[in-house]
């Protein structure tokens, strides 16, 4: 990620297909694997060609913004979710029908490296020469809520179904629809995202905290299935605006020449919450239950919405 944003303010929209051809071919050799060992080493290659495609696609967003005074980015995210919710049901629906999992990543690869035939020539190289954006304080504070908010949508995303199943003894059929209901709820949040009125920053912020807490809070203290299932559908529909406003944000951060290198460094900031995560929400619950844990996160959602004031000095926005 820290060397595509410095690529992506160089070759701008062409590292788009250039990444979609690296992550094509790469998404489908883990299949060829044939020891632990060579299945960790093509899947580094798979998170190595994913961070440069991450960027360069967030980049690219970023410019279209700035050039064309539009708004791209809420849309953009939501197709992201789209796809967790395809791909996860796609695969299993394949290997139930008796596909082999190499045959799933082969397609998989041939459509993705596909797709940048349909992105060449969607964009032009930056005209200016590109600098280095500054590690200052607002592309610290944007990467801090961005951790703070993947934090928050990993635990969500990857404990709710085991939640479901340990908390109300539920069947692996209906413990499935929590990550695939948070996952629908954020498509269906950046969607409507897309439509409306661009709130401040801080405005999306605190709705993105607020609704996400008292999701969260539903969940850990509902007495059913069905009620913390709702609660993920909130949660999510609200943590649906934290990555595209951040990402945006870093983008007008960095200007002209800069931008794909500020997104890089909010996006390596950001991912920290992504590794955090998982041993944090463990030790929570491992000290607690999971309820517990839920909980926790929902107070990390109330620190993303108390947040929302420093982002607004940041942005540059004046309160309401």
């Amino acid at each position: 990620m820290l060397a595509a944003g410095r690529l992506a303010d160089i070759f701008g929209a062409r590292l788009v297909s250039i990444g979609l051809v690296a992550f094509g071919i790469s998404a489908a050799l883990p299949a060829l694997a044939h020891s632990v060992a060579a299945l960790a080493a093509l899947l580094a290659l798979v998170g190595v060609t994913t961070g440069m495609l991450d960027i360069a696609v967030n980049s690219e967003a970023a410019r279209i913004e700035a050039a064309h005074r539009v708004r791209v980015m809420d849309g953009l995210h939501a197709m992201f979710s789209v796809g967790v919710l395809v791909g996860g049901a796609g695969a299993g629906f394949l290997r139930r029908a008796g596909a082999h999992p190499s045959w799933i990543l082969a397609g998989i690869g041939v459509a993705i490296a596909l797709s940048a035939v349909v992105n060449r020539g969607s964009g032009q190289a930056p005209a200016r020469a590109p600098r280095r954006a500054p590690l200052g304080r607002g592309l610290l504070i944007v990467g801090g809520v961005l951790a703070l908010a993947f934090l928050v949508e990993n635990g969500l995303e990857g404990w709710s179904a085991l939640f479901l199943e340990r908390t109300f003894e539920v069947s692996p059929a209906i413990s499935g629809l929590g990550p695939g209901l948070f996952a629908a709820s954020m498509a269906a949040g950046r969607l409507l995202a897309q439509r409306i009125a661009q709130p401040s920053v801080a405005a999306r912020m605190l709705f993105a905290g607020v609704s996400a807490a008292g999701g969260l809070a539903l969940a850990a203290a509902a007495p059913n299935a069905g009620l913390a299932l709702l609660g993920f559908v909130v949660a999510g529909g609200g943590l649906a605006l934290s990555a595209p406003t951040l990402f945006g944000a870093a983008g007008r951060i960095g200007g002209e020449g800069g931008r794909g290198a500020a997104v890089s460094t909010v996006a390596i900031l950001g991912y920290l919450g992504f590794l955090a995560g998982p041993p944090l929400i463990g030790s929570v619950a491992g000290a607690t239950s999971l309820r517990g844990a839920f909980a926790f996160l929902g107070v990390a959602a109330l620190l993303l919405a108390a947040c929302a004031p420093v982002l607004r000095r940041q942005a540059g926005e004046t309160s309401p």
